[in-house]
């Protein structure tokens, strides 16, 4: 499918890119295109055109020459169907609704987009400004003022028992849905854009293959402690018998780093950087003092695990664009640290998450959202058990495969998920994991070396 955007927005491409990444698409002029694409300019009316409303005049003026009546409101709750088993929803900033008539359509209220002619839609919302702001706000964040707080003093976070810290994260709303199909925006708006493709043109898109598979898992693990550290080597073993290869994000300088544990878990595996001292100043660190330590943990777990490190992850999960810039100007391949939701993140201490289950690419940094609700979450801010908490983790997982996306699962090796005397539950866990035989089961750095693969073979089939 050739795909050719017109819009005043410079960035508008770009976005309709990062929505359409699940699908094979080549995006070209308006010539050579099979579906335009139009954001706040006036329509083509000689091929297949989906509309995207918005707030400027031209987009205006043109609905007056249909004689096209146009409303706004606010607070309305739209969906898309994704597969019979799955739908979606979100609430925008604003919807568009559309009535009156043309020469030969009469228009009605539709919750998702109108067909103006055979091959010519307008969406219901303009989906680059909702995008837009998804994005800002979850990458620009409000930090709470307990979060300001305990980041400002001269004493880490972590001197102050975990009990308490648990105790504070508690989340007391015993209300809280853990669907994520009411959750997933900016999955939302990709597949409306997929949806308006389909109906302008009569043609599906195709779905890109993980490796050849349906949908994409990574097992992932923070170790914050040096009890984790040493937990570590158990649990590893545990998955090398399941054949799972797993990613350790690891502190340089929280506690006393063992090379030989760190080479084990190197092997057959991937060791990723998680910050120097996991105090969660990170984000508000001058460029200066973030490309140092940025460096500085990078360098250290080369020597020690004997490879390159690629990946990284913030602590507290508190990202926003200045680290991205930082890690990409230290040599990181990827990040993964923003949640694809979370019920109270303690960043902002709020429900909070990107909303989507697929990797992103924000400055020219992939970003791998933790898209299965970590274990942290679930047992110590919403209080399950850990076999309620692989319960939660499966539901998150089959619809994550429905989507086509990717799952991040993130268990840190301190927690009960690996209480003593075996991990029984845990070994449950990876046995069906790896009994699926439509999953690509791969690590964040072997993900990204797909992608930056698939990435390539694109640009080169548009230069031919």
């Amino acid at each position: 499918m050739k795909i050719a955007v017109i819009s005043r927005k410079s960035e508008a491409e770009e976005i309709i890119r990062q929505l359409l990444w699940p699908w094979e698409a080549t995006f070209t002029n308006s010539d050579n295109a099979d579906v335009l694409i139009v954001h706040g300019e006036k329509p083509q009316e000689n091929m297949p055109t989906i509309v995207v409303p918005s707030e400027t005049a031209g987009f205006v003026e043109w609905l007056d020459d249909k004689r096209v009546n146009v409303s706004i409101r606010t607070g309305t709750r739209i969906s898309v169907t994704v597969t019979p088993r799955t739908v979606l929803s979100m609430v925008p900033r604003i919807q568009y609704y559309f009535s009156g008539s043309t020469e030969s359509v009469q228009l009605a209220d539709q919750p998702q987009m109108i067909k103006l002619y055979k091959d010519m839609v307008i969406l219901s919302i303009d989906i680059i400004e909702e995008y837009e702001r998804i994005v800002n706000e979850t990458l620009n964040p409000k930090p709470s003022a307990l979060y300001n707080l305990l980041t400002s003093l001269p004493i880490p976070y972590g001197v102050a028992p975990r009990r308490l810290r648990n105790l504070v994260m508690r989340c007391n709303d015993s209300q809280v849905g853990l669907n994520l199909d009411d959750k997933l925006s900016l999955d939302v708006l990709r597949f409306l854009l997929y949806e308006a493709v389909e109906e302008t043109t009569s043609q599906k898109l195709v779905k890109k293959k993980w490796n050849g598979k349906d949908c994409a898992c990574a097992v992932t693990h923070d170790i914050e402690t040096l009890h984790g550290l040493k937990m570590a080597e158990r649990i590893k073993k545990i998955e090398e018998k399941y054949n799972v290869s797993s990613a350790w994000y690891i502190p340089s300088k929280r506690y006393a780093l063992k090379p030989e544990i760190v080479r084990t878990l190197a092997n057959f595996g991937e060791v990723g950087a998680h910050d120097t001292k996991h105090d969660g100043k990170l984000r508000n660190l001058s460029k200066r003092e973030l490309a140092k330590r940025v460096s500085e943990v990078k360098r250290t777990l080369e020597d020690l695990a004997g490879h390159a490190v690629t990946g990284f992850r913030t602590p507290l999960l508190q990202q926003n664009y200045t680290v991205l810039k930082g890690l990409k100007d230290a040599g990181y391949w990827y990040d993964s640290s923003v949640p694809t939701w979370e019920p109270k993140h303690p960043l902002t201490m709020c429900p909070y998450g990107l909303g989507t289950t697929f990797p992103m690419v924000f400055d020219g940094m992939l970003e791998i959202p933790i898209s299965v609700v970590q274990d942290h979450q679930l047992l110590h801010v919403l209080g399950l058990n850990k076999e309620e908490t692989i319960a939660e983790w499966f539901s998150m997982r089959a619809l994550i495969k429905e989507l086509g996306g990717v799952a991040v699962f993130l268990a840190h090796p301190e927690y009960e998920l690996f209480d003593k005397p075996n991990f029984e539950t845990y070994e449950e866990f990876l046995h069906t994991i790896t009994c699926d035989p439509n999953a690509w089961l791969t690590t964040p750095e072997r993900l990204t070396e797909a992608m930056q693969k698939a990435t390539v073979q694109e640009i080169s089939s548009l230069t031919k």
